[in-house]
């Protein structure tokens, strides 16, 4: 078809298999292009400063498309998008310029006799590459994109028939010359259904099949001089056939793009739907549990099971956010978790995966596994509000599995199981709130009844003695009225029994409680007690004040702090087995500080539950009620430290 000049064709498929090779394999080739273009000129004989010239046009030509389509298209290569299509026939119809331009100039300057038909060979030699690039490119590019492709027997009984039937409508229209010019002509138009078909039903597969199809047919009817399109000028029969080609590719190129984009859509959306009804399932789930234990378990499980991941774990975060705790797993063993590795980035060493911790999503898409079981690593902080209480963990088989769209998804189920494992955490507070509450409650009355029965046998027992003795030393008074030596004697004895009676109802009074916490302070209100219970305990008891001034705190602040030592000092009696006692009442930073420090045996806090010691349990609700916290800390043969807080305006 160079009816022109030897070196310009109407239709150029090397256009076309250079662009696709760029954009598949990178522009690092584009040495081939130089090369091939070179060794083909010169095999068929053309002078070397043309081959020169016309392998400096074809490269950067190739060039030149494959830069804009990537840098401002952002080509796909699959061509699933119109705006890919539209990229590609715009960006071709410009690249190709550079190729007839340079072509063209090179034959002037080589000493061709083109001068009268320049025009003529520049745009026959643009067309034909512009041709090339949209025929040949697609093709390359979508069948090499969709390998290995996986026939489905439905297509392939589809596609047959629609392949045999293009084939003879095709070869009909462009291999056979019937005596009505007309008639023939408006064939060309029963092509098209089946180019539309191709493309709605097997999008781009079948879009550049058939465009190569009747392009190849086409080409070779006009070649030879018959078909619908063939003039009586042989630039009329090329303007027709490059128009036609444009047209069938554009169409079918442009259908497979809709066909597809929509299709992608409807994927997308159903993408969404499921990852709705996950996220939904999840919350159902996790609405209906409370179990702290299950709730973790089920947190890995449906990820596992949901997400089609390979394992899960959750690290949940202590006191010591660097050795977060260990709480649950899926599909994978802690020993599994320990050997995982990550490479670091300039250098030969590798990090292992258990100690990243990080308050944002760390995602690693290549684990340096030797079983080969693990490709992919994502690391999701669970957050509640605006405090990381852990992590959950996520490993796959597949290297690059967590993309954009699973880590924003993944995510989601992150911040809901946060909510699930704090909601949990709460109902463990509360149901273990009102099991303290019940057992304070019933302790409270034993206490209440405890107490009625105690002052009943004191009043009965020793007040109730006391008093018939003194009715009898009176009656013995009455009796020996006469003798001033023996009403000496029984007045003697009254003023004894008296005084004992008013030890015996201040003892009581300072038990329930101490009067002078009301009149003298909590300063000296503890000082007597301590120096009374010292006495009494024979034990060494140390108290000091450090920044107390003569400004009383609220009075329910004094008594909550006063309860707290006497609690302290019993369980000190009853539990620690101690011979000294350090107590230190402190002012500093806006709170009234109380600290009762023994050297007893001591006690693991963890392991004493303060159903069974309300005393506790007793002093950190009054002190929590004020606002204040109180703390417990023992160890086994070292003692106890027990600290109270209470906030106090100065």
């Amino acid at each position: 078809m160079a009816h022109v000049q030897p070196n310009t064709s109407p239709v150029w498929p090397p256009t076309g298999i250079a662009l696709a090779v760029l954009l598949l394999f990178g522009f690092r080739f584009w040495p081939g292009i130089a090369l091939g273009v070179m060794l083909g000129t010169v095999v068929n004989g053309v002078a070397l400063n043309i081959t020169v010239g016309l392998a400096i046009g074809n490269t950067l030509e190739a060039l030149a498309a494959a830069l804009f389509l990537k840098r401002y298209i952002k080509f796909h290569n699959t061509l699933n998008r119109i705006q890919d299509v539209i990229g590609l026939a715009i960006i071709a119809a410009l690249s190709t310029t550079i190729s007839a331009t340079v072509g063209g100039i090179t034959l002037l300057l080589t000493g061709s006799e083109i001068g009268q038909v320049f025009f003529t060979v520049w745009y026959t030699w643009w067309i034909g590459d512009f041709l090339g690039a949209l025929v040949v490119t697609p093709l390359i590019l979508v069948w090499f994109t969709h390998l290995p492709i996986e026939w489905k027997w439905r297509y392939v009984n589809e596609g047959m028939p629609l392949l045999f039937l293009l084939l003879i409508v095709t070869w009909y229209v462009f291999g056979y010359q019937p005596s009505s010019q007309v008639t023939h002509e408006t064939l060309i138009y029963v092509i098209f259904p089946f180019v539309i078909y191709a493309a709605l039903r097997f999008t781009q597969i079948g879009a550049v099949s058939v465009v190569f199809i009747v392009s190849g047919i086409a080409i070779w009817g006009t070649a030879v001089g018959i078909g619908p399109l063939v003039r009586f000028s042989i630039n009329e029969s090329l303007i027709l056939l490059q128009t036609f080609m444009g047209v069938v590719s554009l169409t079918a190129l442009t259908l497979a793009a809709a066909t597809s984009q929509q299709q992608d859509a409807e994927e997308a959306l159903n993408q969404k739907l499921d990852d709705l009804a996950k996220l939904n399932e999840a919350s159902q789930n996790f609405l209906g549990n409370f179990d702290r234990l299950l709730t973790y378990e089920v947190i890995c499980r449906l990820a596992v099971e949901r997400f089609g991941l390979t394992g899960a774990w959750i690290y949940l975060l202590n006191s010591e956010p660097e050795s977060p705790a260990f709480v649950a797993s899926r599909g994978i063993t802690i020993s599994e978790i320990e050997k995982l590795q990550i490479p670091t980035k300039n250098t030969s060493r590798s990090r292992y995966l258990a100690t990243i911790q990080t308050a944002q999503v760390h995602v690693e898409n290549k684990l340096a596994d030797r079983s080969g079981r693990f490709g992919s690593f994502a690391s999701f902080p669970l957050n509640f509000t605006e405090k990381q209480i852990g992590h959950l963990n996520l490993v796959s088989s597949k290297i690059n599995f967590f993309t954009d769209d699973r880590i924003l998804l993944i995510q989601s189920y992150a911040n809901l199981a946060a909510v699930a494992i704090q909601s949990a955490w709460l109902f463990d507070q509360v149901k273990s709130g009102n099991e303290r509450l019940h057992a304070l409650s019933h302790r409270l009355m034993e206490v209440q009844e405890e107490e009625r029965l105690h002052l009943s046998r004191e009043l009965h027992d020793e007040s109730g003695q006391v008093m018939s003795a003194i009715l009898v030393h009176l009656g013995l008074l009455e009796r020996d009225s006469y003798d001033p030596d023996l009403i000496h004697k029984h007045t003697e004895e009254l003023k004894r029994i008296s005084k004992e009676v008013l030890s015996n109802l201040h003892e009581m009074a300072i038990k329930l409680r101490p009067a002078s916490l009301d009149h003298l302070g909590l300063v000296t209100t503890l000082q007597q007690y301590i120096a009374d219970f010292s006495q009494q305990h024979n034990l060494e008891v140390d108290f000091e004040t450090v920044g107390i001034t003569n400004k009383r705190p609220p009075l329910e602040v004094e008594t909550a702090l006063f309860r707290a030592v006497q609690e302290s000092l019993t369980n000190v009696v009853l539990h620690a087995n101690a011979n000294h006692v350090d107590i230190l009442l402190s002012y500093r930073g806006g709170k009234l500080v109380t600290m009762v420090e023994d050297n007893g045996v001591g006690f693991t806090p963890d392991q004493v539950a303060e159903q069974s010691h309300l005393g506790l349990f007793g002093m950190r609700e009054r002190v929590e009620m004020l606002g204040g916290q109180m703390l417990v800390e023992s160890t086994i043969g070292k003692g106890t430290t027990i600290l109270v807080e209470v906030p106090c305006e100065d």
